[in-house]
């Protein structure tokens, strides 16, 4: 799935042109990998976008996370859901 099939089925109203833009630029720059490497290009980009000003509310966040969970194989896929979870459980 790429950018373009998730912004047509994810609910992207309210989010700058800005934001969108800069999601698509991660998305086209994650392709296949694994967990590991999708959760490193996560961080790098919540960086830069920091650099730049750029914050982003929970829903454009998931929307990163799908993002990149769909360049994933399936079984990347749950190791990478697998971290998710974990992380979100220790942010709490």
């Amino acid at each position: 799935m790429n950018f373009d099939d998730v912004f047509n089925a994810q609910n992207t109203k309210g989010i700058s042109p800005e934001k969108l833009a800069f999601l698509k630029a991660m998305s086209s720059r994650q392709a296949g990998g694994n967990a590991q490497e999708m959760m490193a290009a996560l961080m790098s980009a919540q960086g830069n976008a920091k650099k730049q000003g750029v914050s982003f509310s929970e829903q454009e966040r998931d929307l990163m996370l799908e993002l990149l969970l769909n360049n994933l194989s399936p079984e990347e896929g749950k190791k990478a859901r697998s971290m998710i979870q974990m992380m979100k459980k220790m942010k709490r």
